[in-house]
């Protein structure tokens, strides 16, 4: 007895929770673009795309200032540090580029050998980058006083644990500021 009083109860409760539901799709379709369930537009998918390649410049240089900042770079150490800022900044801005250049289609799909192929061109880049950069960066970290250098290395470390906080602060696996 107790547990059909118990089905009953909970039958009522999923009528009760469904209802709303239920008159909000009995609507005229007004509020149609409103559910979180319906895919975005091509336009809106594509506005996103270009914002985070912008925005992935925007942090590269963020991180810079940060670890200008943290530093406290001296007037003898400026010009290897805006050597090395500049080595990083134009490898961001070329990655936004090709971001950027990147077209949206809606419902592209890529194959798992098509997907290796570009992540493959994608680390071949990515080493590509931290190569040029490696000069300016011995030549940067060389000219810093031994408290530097522990600020430096705790300041990366953990930029390549992702970006949802896990490892320390301002992280990104893509991190355009770790050379």
């Amino acid at each position: 007895m107790a547990i059909r009083n118990y089905a009953i109860a909970l039958a009522a409760l999923g009528f009760i929770s469904a209802a709303p539901v239920l008159a909000q799709d009995a609507t005229d379709g007004a509020n149609a673009k409103q559910h979180h369930w319906q895919q975005p537009s091509p336009a809106d998918m594509a506005a996103w795309h270009a914002q985070r390649c912008n925005d992935h410049y925007a942090m590269a240089a963020g991180r810079l200032a940060f670890v200008e900042a943290k530093l406290s770079i001296t007037d003898s150490q400026r010009p290897l540090f805006d050597h090395w800022r500049d080595a990083v900044l134009q490898n961001a801005q070329s990655r936004k580029s090709e971001c950027l250049a990147h077209q949206f289609k809606p419902g592209e799909q890529h194959s798992i050998l098509e997907r290796t192929a570009m992540m493959e061109k994608w680390l071949q880049g990515r080493l590509a980058e931290l190569q040029s950069q490696q000069p300016a960066l011995e030549a940067l970290y060389q000219s810093l006083t031994p408290q530097q250098k522990t600020e430096f290395d705790q300041s990366h470390h953990g930029f390549h644990h992702g970006h949802d906080g896990h490892g320390g602060p301002m992280m990104h696996h893509q991190d355009e500021a770790h050379g």
